[in-house]
């Protein structure tokens, strides 16, 4: 891509089950950079590759991110996915939001563990010849080669935290505020928590 081009506006699509800190702080980090324009956090009801019981409800999920970059004018959060198909597949919704935003240049924001099995993705190809990728690293994730495309290794600083791990943390009554947003804590632990009866 020309240096003078416009940057594209960065897909991160996710659970978010909850979302926490390292996800701002990929997203913080590609803004700063100019890598991106901005950053949409697009909230996955279900992906494809997971059955987690412990997946909370998308429009609680959803509440969560939007109240996690209220204070962020260069974020936003998308629920296009809920009106569509399930599972969601990366690539319809590429194309939905191309339809919807037929002059807006878009990228898609993964973490180095999803490059692995990228290939298996529906239609990856297509996600490749039609989107740069930025891939982020994920600790002790060693990334394969890399295919043919435009994909761009984001050297953001490895967050130590994961929504696994918040979520175990709170089953223990354990303090997760260094960890989250301060704006979303209260929502993440309503969400949460378990019930005393």
């Amino acid at each position: 891509m020309p240096a003078a081009s416009t940057p594209p506006v960065g897909l991160f699509f996710g659970s978010f089950n909850p979302l926490h800190n390292g996800h701002l702080q990929i997203a913080r980090y590609l803004l700063e950079q100019n890598a991106c324009r901005e950053v949409w956090f697009v909230v996955s009801p279900r992906n494809p590759w997971k059955e987690d019981a412990s997946l909370l409800d998308e429009h609680r999920r959803l509440a969560i991110v939007r109240a996690a970059i209220a204070g962020e004018p260069r974020m936003a959060a998308s629920d296009i996915e809920f009106d569509m198909p399930r599972p969601s597949y990366t690539w319809q919704t590429l194309c939905a939001f191309r339809t919807q935003y037929p002059d807006t240049p878009f990228a898609l924001i993964i973490g180095g563990d999803n490059l692995p099995r990228f290939h298996q993705w529906r239609h990856a190809r297509e996600i490749l010849a039609s989107f740069p990728l930025f891939v982020y690293p994920r600790p002790g994730i060693a990334l394969p080669p890399l295919p043919p495309g435009d994909i761009r290794l984001i050297h953001a600083p490895l967050a130590d935290v994961s929504s696994t791990q918040i979520r175990a943390k709170i089953q223990a009554r354990e303090d997760i505020s260094p960890l989250v947003p301060p704006a979303a804590l209260p929502l993440i632990l309503d969400a949460y928590t378990p019930s005393a009866t």
